[in-house]
């Protein structure tokens, strides 16, 4: 996504182009070998029975991943039941940034890393505001924070970025500066070893 970007000369690719060039910098100094293909697939709030559970494990695990990186995002009551046997990694959906304690509702890293989990997403276009209700959106601001914690606490984290439908109708330049916006916070935690975007347009 990163390199796609930087090749696009236009109003917004000039001025989000010393971001992108710090990027690329960062990642070239992690460089010492071309990355595995990554393939992600996020089960949002699904299945609604734990009977369901075992195919949709099974079809994981049937997957070659060889020769690429698998992370499946299951929902937070299942992921006890997500027990995959070819490297496919669980990739919590969501934390807090916060730790343990009085926060009801919420995931802490903490816990993940007691239970094994190595990666957490954040930033998922329907945290940032697409579930359609009256629920305040997580800020750029926040997901930076969140992120700090994450890498803190020994996570990796798979942070998502894009543009809703309202941006990507307005062309290129729009989209581009709207994901500017997306990772200017994020910047200086950007660590290609340790941190994935995930751009869903």
């Amino acid at each position: 996504f990163i390199m796609k970007m930087s090749v696009i000369v236009t109003t917004a690719a000039c001025a989000v182009m010393p971001v992108l060039l710090a990027l690329f910098l960062a990642s070239k100094r992690h460089r010492t070998r071309k990355r595995r293909p990554i393939v992600g697939g996020n089960w949002k709030c699904n299945p609604d029975a734990i009977s369901k559970l075992d195919s949709l494990v099974a079809n994981i695990n049937a997957c070659d991943t060889s020769q690429c990186d698998v992370y499946v995002c299951p929902s937070p009551l299942h992921v006890p039941w997500a027990n995959f046997s070819n490297g496919a990694t669980v990739c919590a959906q969501n934390c807090n940034f916060r730790g343990c304690g009085a926060f009801t509702g919420e995931m802490a890293v903490d816990q993940m890393v007691n239970m094994g989990i190595k990666w957490c997403l954040i930033g998922h276009s329907e945290r940032r505001g697409e579930f359609g209700l009256p629920t305040p959106a997580e800020s750029n601001w926040l997901l930076a924070t969140k992120l700090k914690y994450i890498l803190d606490n020994g996570l990796k984290c798979v942070l998502a970025i894009g543009e809703p439908l309202s941006i990507r109708k307005q062309g290129i330049d729009a989209v581009l500066a709207y994901c500017f916006t997306q990772l200017e916070f994020v910047l200086f935690l950007l660590d290609p070893t340790r941190v994935v975007i995930a751009y869903e347009p």
